[in-house]
């Protein structure tokens, strides 16, 4: 740091270009920005449009190489810093939305919202970085900063990221890990008893309570030596990020509702924050540094001391002592006076404020009662730790990730396939009884009892969660919202205009905002507009009916200005290419008429320093030469991979984005080198170190490297990316794809009549085993777990194609002694007679009688290798991967590659070994018995009949054997395998819940293209498994439980039969998958699973391939 002043620091190009770079992560509100002022350049001779408005530019600027634009935005960012600094008395003018918060006691509340011009909050976080990271801008490393460093490792919301792409770390992440952290710990001291309550606590209107001068002084002690060659320019710096103006026309109709009662402003007209304003990129950073001094005092003995874990303001602590309601009560006041007491002191602190922040500015905010205080009643609530997590029932885990955070703001995309829209339903029936049973205990005498009213609030967000979920569910659905739909949101959202606490008890305000700007995102621009006024005369009749409207406080509701904002958001995208597709045009296009060997040539030399135009170059002189792109351009991965993406792409011809579809625009093939190049550079993990060593080493003159690519390989490829992240490991499934598929080009050396186990059967594999992770709610898998069973999925069945050792037949074990034994008596006795002449003979018949047994003998022998091959296949296939680790598949880690072979074999064991091992499963290094159970259920799934030709079966019957015949024809008459899952509450005959657990059958859907219900005696009795039959389908109901029942129905349709004998070892399966659900104690879902037949009669089996089956039957 001793190398620049902070001033050096905050006017530097380079750290105001960081602050564009990651605008995204700390504009929280787009939809607050200025839609109506244009933002100009001005200079002596002429006033350049930059842009018709900030949300205009917000989006512009998402093109981070746009080095026109953003050039001329850093101007005016270091013209208003000048500016700043220059005069104490300027401060950023802000302005002020009011959001719809809560109605109690016929009062209605509202979230003040801050924001400011586009220039102005990238601005701030200029300002702000420097004083949250120590930016090396020699090496390029960003690291946090000595007020940062403060931070304890028990909060998480909102913490600094040393990933310059973001400010702050993604709060999605930070919130998991904070609700995962304290379920864990819920559970651990429910055990061992080591802490006997649960303690949760919340701060009354936490931003507007705290004083800016106490931070101000807190801020500038902790700093005072670190920045102590330029103290001015520091306390000059923090406070231009906690005293602002507050625009006049925005904040004096609702003064009453943003400042303090009692609070009168000045006769000048001044109006200022009140309070951290929330909305601004430095607000949560501010409130945590303030929570650090507030966590000092609850960890006193007299407080809370305890295990705590904080989210900004909220807060759970576990403690020792087993709380009464009279101590909570003392306690918490003890702590609401202390905390008090720190106000005071850090307030009245002896400070040389007034140098660097105008008397007047000091007077306004003396004016205002700053007290932080928690709640006494209502929010801040204990449980004893017996009870702290099952005082929702069986929700609790789910009720604590919706209750701790407010912010349900999800994007449509974020909601995982998985979530079915009847399990959605079934979690909102469960939690309505719930809220019933819950309001059932509240006093009846009109007293409020905390600990009841802080549950059914819970629980109450907790259904608007699902009830908005199950509203996008059925959007994604239909492909976007119908008028059913949006005359359905009319209905509940804006038709309830004289009911408020009515609405409110049923919407949120985050899912009322989601929820309409996804309508307004889906529909034409005539209806949005249309739609967008519906939603501004609502929120207008809100404070009609409290009784408090003024036309004057219309343009600062926030709801009116978000969902104008909306409507011009669908004629606005990001585009973060544009301006590297133009660079990319201006000084490569030449090179996509390149030959293969010219192109991977000029890739190389733009990696290294020794061409004209290279990254390295690049990195030195910053992006176009532009010297404010060097720190990030060193410190930002993801920036060095959109210009090397776009560079590749192209010389190549593929148009440059990053979508993993490749179609090259000069009609040349795709190749795996450039398929694999291109997959890291597509990839968000990217690293430019590994990246230069990997295309250096690549061998684009091996002969497999310049194939054309498989397209199949391109339908997993994605998920191989999102599921497996690494680039390397995503390499390694791309040369194995190329592998196995090089090694099934002819089909099996040996097994001719095997339906193929070659790359297509692997890419099925993936796809099914991806589909049963997401339907079994209780497999959770890794990034190295999804590694191991996507090679393992490729490899399992790799022994098949590899021609069998024909000298093995000579080993001595019964079973050759046994077949050698009758073969060589068989040849003696033909032989014999062979060489016996018979003079009567006329028609040569020993002649036919011996080719006849040469071809007996040679079926013999080559059954016998068939049979060893399909029976030792899973075992061959592991000990193939083994010893293969230092030649075939040396480009695999030898220490994974034991784990892909074991699962590998798995699909060839006994059902029970498998389901029967001893693991931690999930909590395990390897989830080795997840993946065993996934790659068997999907290689038993993967059955359909694009495994099979009708032809080449036709031509080729009379030569296979009955097995592979009735194998060839089951996969003929099945047109696919799907998985589908239903959810249930069983009901009383009143209409109550019969027990608070979701029953959940996983049907294992089988489509036949055939049907052939004839009817025979049921003699072979299924184990584990009763049949019925209604329309269309045959259901086989998967049992469990000890001693085993067996089907007990007297006859059997044909197709039953065939049908089970086909899938005798998936209905094991499922027998074990069954028990093995049954066993885990999940107190929510309880898990049946059903295996059905759908048959129609569209295929005309042939009748002689009809009556393979049956002889296979034994019918």
């Amino acid at each position: 740091m001793s190398e620049f002043t902070i001033k050096d620091r905050i006017l530097d190009e380079q750290n105001i270009y960081s602050a564009i770079f990651c605008l995204e992560s700390y504009v929280f509100d787009k939809g607050l920005l200025d839609t109506e002022t244009p933002v100009v350049v001005k200079d002596e001779n002429k006033i350049e449009f930059l842009a018709q408005n900030d949300l205009e530019l917000y989006y512009a600027l998402s093109d981070k190489h746009n080095m026109v634009l953003i050039e001329k935005v850093i101007g005016l960012c270091t013209e208003q810093l000048k500016a700043m600094f220059a005069d104490p008395s300027k401060l950023f003018t802000i302005k002020v939305y009011f959001k719809l918060k809560s109605y109690d006691e016929k009062i209605l509340k509202f979230r003040p919202l801050h924001t400011a011009r586009l220039i102005d909050l990238i601005c701030m976080v200029s300002i702000l970085i420097p004083l949250m990271y120590d930016d090396d801008y020699a090496k390029g490393k960003r690291s946090l900063s000595d007020l940062s460093k403060l931070l304890p490792h028990n909060f998480y919301g909102n913490i600094p990221s040393t990933n310059v792409q973001y400010l702050f770390h993604k709060w999605q992440t930070k919130y998991k890990e904070y609700s995962d952290n304290v379920i864990e710990h819920c559970r651990t001291y429910q055990k061992n008893h080591n802490y006997l309550t649960e303690v949760s606590l919340d701060i009354k209107n936490f931003f507007p309570s705290i004083s800016p001068k106490m931070l101000y002084n807190y801020i500038v002690d902790k700093l005072s030596l670190t920045y102590k060659e330029d103290p001015d320019t520091l306390k000059m710096a923090i406070s231009k990020l906690l005293f602002f103006h507050v625009q006049k026309e925005s904040i004096e109709p609702w003064s009453k509702f943003y400042y303090p009662d009692g609070f009168k402003a000045t006769d000048s007209g001044l109006y200022m924050n009140c309070g951290i304003p929330q909305g601004l990129p430095q607000s949560y950073f501010f409130g945590n540094l303030c929570m650090i001094e507030i966590k000092n005092i609850l960890m006193k003995n007299e407080c809370f001391k305890g295990d705590a874990y904080f989210y900004v303001d909220d807060s759970v602590i576990y403690i020792q002592a087993a709380l009464e309601k009279k101590i909570f009560d003392e306690r918490i006041k003890k702590l609401n006076e202390e905390v008090a007491k720190w106000c005071r002191k850090s307030n009245e602190a002896s400070s040389d404020i007034e140098k660097y922040v105008p008397i007047n500015y000091l007077d306004f905010h003396k004016k205002i009662n700053y007290e932080i205080a928690f709640y006494e009643e209502g929010k801040s609530v204990f449980t004893p730790i017996d009870f702290a997590d099952t005082q929702y029932g069986a929700i609790g885990d789910l009720a604590r990730s919706v209750s701790m955070t407010s912010n349900l703001s999800l994007n449509i995309d974020e909601i995982d396939d998985q979530v079915s829209l009847e399990k959605l339903k079934a979690l909102d029936q469960i939690i309505t009884t719930e809220i019933k049973e819950w309001k059932e205990r509240e006093p009846k005498d009109g007293n409020k009892n905390n600990f009841v009213s802080s549950r059914l609030k819970i629980l109450r967000r907790f259904k608007k969660f699902f009830l908005y979920r199950i509203r996008l569910l059925k959007i994604k659905e239909t492909g976007g919202p119908n008028e059913e739909m949006i005359g359905d949101f009319k209905k509940r959202q804006l038709s309830n205009r004289k009911d408020i606490s009515g609405w409110f008890e049923q919407n949120d305000e985050d899912i009322f905002q989601t929820e309409y700007r996804l309508i307004i995102q889906k529909v034409s621009k005539g209806k949005a507009v249309k739609f967008c006024h519906d939603v501004q005369d609502f929120e207008k009749s809100i404070l009609q009916e409290a009784g408090i409207y003024d036309e004057a406080m219309q343009s600062g509701l926030f709801f009116n200005k978000d969902v104008r904002a909306a409507v011009q958001m669908k004629s606005l995208k990001h585009d973060s290419y544009s301006y590297l597709v133009r660079w990319a045009k201006e000084n490569f296009s030449g090179l996509k008429e390149l030959s293969h060997d010219e192109q991977i040539k000029n890739c190389r030399e733009f990696l290294v320093k020794e061409s004209d135009l290279n990254i390295c170059k690049m990195m030195d002189d910053g992006f176009e030469r532009k010297a404010f792109t060097r720190f990030v351009m060193m410190a930002s991965p993801e920036y060095l991979r959109r210009i090397l993406n776009v560079f590749y792409s192209e010389i190549i011809g593929v148009p440059p984005s990053d979508a993993l579809t490749f179609t090259k625009l000069n009609y040349r093939k795709l190749h795996y080198t450039e398929l694999r190049i291109m997959a890291r550079l597509r990839n968000k993990n990217f690293d430019l170190e590994k990246f230069k060593a990997f295309v250096n080493h690549i061998d684009d003159k091996d002969v497999s490297n310049r194939m054309v690519i498989d397209l199949g390989l391109l339908d997993v490829l994605n998920r191989f990316i999102l599921q497996v992240k690494r680039p390397e490991w995503v390499d390694d499934l791309i040369v194995t794809h190329r592998l196995v598929k090089g090694l099934w080009y002819n089909g099996s050396k040996f097994l001719n009549s095997y339906t193929l186990h070659n790359e297509e059967h692997a890419v099925t594999l993936i796809n099914k085993s991806l589909e049963l992770i997401h339907r079994i709610d209780y497999i959770v898998l890794k990034d190295v777990d999804y590694y191991i069973l996507f090679l393992a999925c490729y490899l399992h069945d790799i022994s098949m194609v590899i021609h069998p050792d024909l000298g093995g037949l000579s080993s001595a074990n019964g079973k050759n002694e046994t077949l050698i034994s009758e073969l060589m008596a068989d040849m003696k006795k033909n032989a014999q007679a062979f060489f016996k002449l018979d003079l009567e003979d006329r028609k040569n018949s020993r002649m036919k009688e011996a080719g006849i047994f040469i071809v007996s003998v040679f079926n013999k022998v080559y059954e016998y290798f068939e049979n060893e091959v399909r029976t030792n296949h899973a075992h061959d296939s592991a000990k193939f991967i083994r010893e293969r680790s230092n030649s075939l598949l040396s480009y695999l880690e030898p220490a994974l590659l034991s784990f892909v072979a074991d699962v590998s074999e798995s699909h060839g064991n006994d059902v029970w070994d498998v389901y029967g091992l001893k693991s931690r499963a999930k909590d395990d290094t390897v989830s080795m018995k997840y993946l065993m159970m996934l790659i068997r259920l999907a290689d038993l799934m993967d059955v359909a009949n694009d495994r099979v030709n009708y032809h080449l079966l036709r031509q080729n019957l009379t030569h296979l054997s009955s097995t592979s015949k009735f194998h060839w024809i089951s996969h003929l008459v099945t047109d696919r395998m799907e998985l589908r899952t239903t959810y249930d509450i069983p009901n009383k005959d009143d209409g109550e819940l019969q027990e608070k657990r979701i029953t959940e059958t996983i049907n294992f859907d089988l489509h036949l293209n055939f049907q052939q219900l004839t009817t025979i005696a049921n003699t072979q009795k299924c184990k584990c498994s009763q049949c019925s039959l209604s329309d269309h389908c045959i259901t086989i109901h998967i049992c469990g439980g000890k001693p085993y029942p067996t089907c007990d129905e007297s006859s059997c349709t044909i197709l039953c039969l065939w049908m089970t004998k086909k899938h005798e070892w998936l209905i094991q399966e499922l027998i074990a998958l069954n028990e093995y659900l049954f066993s885990v104690d999940n107190p929510m879902f309880k898990t049946r699973i059903n295996l059905n037949i759908y048959y129609r009669n569209d295929m005309k089996l042939d009748p002689d391939m009809f009556d393979c089956v049956l002889e296979y039957l034994g019918i």
